[in-house]
């Protein structure tokens, strides 16, 4: 088995330096620390993660809470690109994750008291509702937190730019030649319906377009079915859109279904623009128009972040929102209005 001292003879660095690279310490270059990962890859070094904990009482153990409003749990097409890029960074540095609940076999209890069970020395938070009751103490704790798309007073919080995403969808739309442009949104009581629907309420506005809410349905839990049937109750106007920002992806491969049925066309009759660049959305016929989000820097992002809380002997909880910018894609679901 390879060991710390073989690494340290490979690269010619001291065992202290390579124990530091391979627990993401600040005090060493990031092009040091790249260099010895690479070399630990290339030689196939495992850390001995049951040993090391007993020696400096670190469990190397990071906790995963994984709550979503659809019901399709890891298959979430955004959620799960996110803790793909989480995972495989954090673990570059030697530390697992675990997926946490409130019930663990016959043991009830709370987020934090079963994080401490668990003896997890950070958490990632993915909820469609992330600043529900249950996760209150944890937010109070002395436990490093980062929560995905939210924005929560006291943690670390990293979220794309939402404003900008919406604006750009908008403003391509506009560009195109539509004025008449409906909304489905994604549930009120969720941040990110909300903060959706009212960047897209501010920017009509800013952008002099009629607003005309006979054109704009909830797509409460941001599924395919709920744009589905929040582009059936748009299609009952009697002044009908040209096309439609959805709040998500999902929301408008179901107003796209919803629109085929009723023998209308996209783009021909209805341009369709979504949000998050899920692959699903670049597979379907016509091929999306979406504004992506870039879940593989958000997942490293949140990683580091966690990993330096960790490393942070004076670590305090402070507010610290990280946006990550959005990019438009043009695809198929969308046309010049002549």
């Amino acid at each position: 088995m390879v060991t710390i001292k073989d690494i340290s003879k490979a690269s010619g660095y001291s065992i202290t330096t390579v124990s530091k690279a391979l627990n993401n310490y600040s005090d060493i270059s990031d092009r040091t620390k790249e260099k010895i990962l690479h070399l630990c890859d290339e030689m196939g070094y495992i850390p001995n993660l049951s040993a090391r904990s007993l020696v400096i009482k670190k469990s190397y153990t990071i906790g995963i809470i994984f709550e979503e409003v659809t019901g399709v749990g890891l298959q979430h097409p955004l959620f799960s690109k996110i803790l793909e890029s989480f995972k495989s960074t954090v673990e570059r540095s030697g530390y697992d994750i675990m997926f946490l609940s409130k019930s663990m076999g016959q043991e009830n209890g709370s987020y934090l008291e079963h994080s401490k069970r668990k003896q997890v020395e950070a958490i990632l938070v993915l909820c469609g509702d992330s600043n529900s009751s249950d996760l209150q103490d944890l937010y109070k704790s002395t436990i490093p937190t980062a929560v995905i798309d939210y924005n929560l007073a006291s943690v670390c919080n990293i979220t794309s730019n939402n404003r900008q995403g919406v604006y750009d969808a908008v403003k391509y739309l506009k560009d195109l030649g539509h004025t008449k442009i409906g909304n489905i949104y994604g549930g009120l009581y969720l941040e990110i319906g909300r903060l959706r629907k009212d960047f897209f309420d501010e920017i009509i506005e800013k952008l002099d377009l009629p607003a005309n809410e006979e054109h704009y349905a909830s797509g409460e839990f941001f599924s395919k079915e709920n744009g589905y049937n929040a582009m059936k109750k748009i299609l009952e106007a009697e002044d009908q859109p040209t096309a439609v920002f959805c709040a998500s992806d999902t929301l408008a491969i179901g107003a796209i279904q919803a629109i085929h049925e009723n023998g209308k066309s996209v783009p021909e009759d209805y341009s369709i623009i979504g949000f998050d660049g899920i692959d699903i959305g670049q597979m379907i016929t016509p091929r999306l128009t979406t504004i992506r989000q870039d879940t593989d820097r958000m997942g490293k992002i949140a990683a580091n972040q966690i990993l330096n809380m960790i490393n942070d002997k004076n670590f305090r909880r402070t507010n610290e929102t990280i946006m990550v910018d959005t990019q438009l894609i043009t695809g198929e679901s969308t046309r010049i209005l002549r």
